[in-house]
């Protein structure tokens, strides 16, 4: 039974929660720093009445760094100066009795903590912030007492208000620059998209229309070329590409059926990707205009897809759905084939920054009111505990010990797909080779005493072969080769969720799982693997979970599970069984059966097995 990388290795996986530990807080935005190495986010009560607090966690270890008390009002906005050694935040303003505070602007040490200054004196309700790519200069868009549309400029190390731009009628929501640094973009509610010269005291280049549905939902719908050459802009019309005079270069339409909600460039300019307010995604070559191909979601995946952004290298995309998506699609960018979705949570429907990557591509953020949900490939989380990663005894670049594709090499080939018609779904694993033995949930077996199991086969390639079609399609083959057969319950115990299956027969290639009469046990905070074969997704997928708690009945872990997943393996970071997945919830709080169950009922039952004690 071979393998590849490419064959089994899991995109991103939830390894770590960021939360809010204050029920009355909740948190408005996040943002990386430069370096990928800090988050920071903006917390506040719904009430807008005490102090907001911004928090900065370390990205590889999920400790707090450090903590900023704010100003009175729920923070809005955060983001990091270019060399990160600045943050920026702005706090919503509030009515107190005839008298009307504004947002204000709040400058920080990122080092030391200090806070630096508070930038005042301009009214402006901020709905965009941005620093200048030198780091001199903040940007702040929004609208003002008559919801006219304003633009303030502040010296970043004076706080001294350089210069109020305006011409739009409506909010600016909308404000990016140049890579260059020479030119400034704002687009805001009315359509209008206005172009800026840094070079020349910020004399206006250009106003230009593009209408489209431009609301705060939308605020990614202007971007640059990383060449600085080109600014695009979506819309109800397509895609408007213009140079930076703000001269019309060309329109792309292509196959375009909907508004254009979101514009990004790919890191190396070769790829222009677009997604509009129905389920697609278009890719684009924005040299030549040429239309490469739609990435399309599927019937099931219905939450939309309208908000894009590219990892650092370019190959993936992540998308999902504004105001308040439940899921976020991961593609291939040169297949374009949805590889994995996450399952979120993502309550709040005035939370702007949703979903972002870390710097270098290998950490993405997901938020909700709650907190942030760290996603990481899961070759590159290692499994030693907290505390030495805090010390940097390890690093996130040394491989995981033991290695993480060498456990899913050993485990994959004893976890089984289970049909049952009329019940659903749901994933098992081999107990026993020599006596045929698997355990699964007693509610995946339902009423029936036989079930459909599959066990993973390879291609011709030898690559494993995730297509849920091919299998239900190629059952007579499969059969003859030993990855399909007939299960037999043979025991079952309703109360622990657990049922006993023999099995017809098996291929050569299955491995019984590391299980032991007396399971090890695992304290709180510790990683686990979990396996098996979440509904409407690719089969044999394996995924982290934070192991929280044990109790008599069940233990408790926050993963990323999903119907589907139910009687698959929880593994210990040494590939041993811990427990089997039962349930989960839209919290991504997943329950899982004890070993010790299993054993129970094997001895119970008094079915015969390898391991009895003689």
């Amino acid at each position: 039974f071979l393998f590849s990388k490419n064959a089994h290795s899991q995109e991103y996986v939830h390894y770590k929660t960021l939360s809010v530990s204050d029920p009355f807080y909740s948190v408005h935005s996040f943002c990386f720093s430069p370096d990928g190495n800090t988050i920071a986010y903006g917390t506040g009560r719904y009430d807008d009445e005490v102090e907001s607090i911004i928090i900065m966690w370390d990205n590889s270890t999920g400790e707090k760094r450090r903590i900023f008390t704010g100003d009175v009002g729920k923070i809005k906005h955060v983001v990091f100066s270019p060399d990160g050694r600045t943050l920026a935040n702005s706090n919503s303003g509030l009515r107190l009795g005839e008298h009307h505070i504004w947002d204000r602007i709040q400058l920080w040490d990122v080092v030391s903590g200090k806070h630096l200054k508070t930038l005042v004196g301009k009214q402006i309700r901020v709905s965009c912030m941005v620093f200048s790519p030198d780091g001199r200069t903040l940007v702040a868009g929004g609208y003002d007492d008559r919801g006219i549309g304003v633009i303030h400029l502040w010296n970043v190390d004076t706080g001294q208000h350089i210069k109020t731009l305006t011409g739009h009628k409506m909010s600016v929501d909308s404000v990016i620059f140049s890579p260059d640094g020479q030119t400034l973009a704002a687009r805001s509610d009315d359509d209008i998209i206005s172009l800026w010269d840094t070079t020349r005291g910020w004399r206006r280049k250009k106003t230009m229309m593009h209408h489209g549905f431009t609301t705060r939902y939308a605020k990614n719908n202007i971007a640059f070329s990383p060449n600085s050459q080109t600014l695009v802009s979506g819309g109800w019309e397509g895609i408007r590409m213009w140079d930076t005079t703000g001269r019309h270069k060309k329109t792309l339409k292509g196959p375009i059926k909907y508004n254009v909600l979101s514009t990004v460039f790919g890191p190396d300019g070769e790829t222009l990707a677009t997604g509009d307010a129905g389920l697609y995604i278009h890719l684009w070559n924005p040299h030549t205009g040429q239309y490469k191909k739609t990435l399309k979601l599927s019937e099931s995946q219905n939450s939309g897809s309208n908000m894009v952004s590219f990892n650092s290298d370019g190959n993936r995309l992540v998308s999902w759905d504004m105001p308040s998506p439940n899921e976020i699609y991961l593609w291939d960018v040169s297949t374009g084939v949805c590889l994995q979705t996450l399952k979120l949570n993502l309550g709040g429907s005035d939370l702007l920054d949703r979903v972002s990557f870390s710097t270098d591509g290998k950490t993405l953020a997901t938020a909700d009111w709650n907190g942030i949900y760290l996603w990481r490939d899961m070759l590159d989380i290692p499994f030693d505990n907290m505390k030495d990663l805090h010390s940097n005894k390890i690093g996130l670049s040394k491989p995981a010990k033991p290695a993480a594709n060498q456990i899913y090499n050993n485990a994959i080939r004893s976890v089984m797909w289970i049909v049952n018609s009329g019940i659903g779904e749901g994933s098992g694993v081999l107990l026993d080779k020599k006596s045929k033995l698997s355990v699964t949930n007693a509610h995946v077996t339902g009423k029936q005493d036989t079930i459909d199991v599959y066990f993973p086969a390879p291609d011709e390639k030898g690559e494993l072969i995730k297509d849920r079609n091919f299998y239900l399609n190629s059952s007579g083959v499969l059969k003859r080769l030993g990855y399909y057969t007939k299960g037999h319950v043979i025991a079952k115990n309703e109360k622990t969720d657990l049922a006993i299956i023999r099995l017809d027969g098996l291929p050569e290639t299955a491995r019984e799982i590391d299980w032991k009469l007396t399971p090890p046990t695992t304290k709180a905070g510790e990683l686990v693997y979990i396996l098996g074969n979440p509904a409407k997704q690719e089969l044999w997928r394996w995924t982290l979970g934070e192991f929280l708690n044990g109790h008599q009945d069940f233990l408790h872990i926050q993963s990323d599970v999903f119907g589907g997943n139910s009687g698959g393996p929880v593994l210990n970071k040494q590939g041993i069984l811990i427990g089997i997945v039962a349930r989960s919830d839209q919290l991504m709080n997943a329950a899982a059966i004890p070993a010790k169950h299993i054993n129970q009922l094997l001895s119970e039952s008094k079915v015969k097995h390898s391991r009895m004690r003689r």
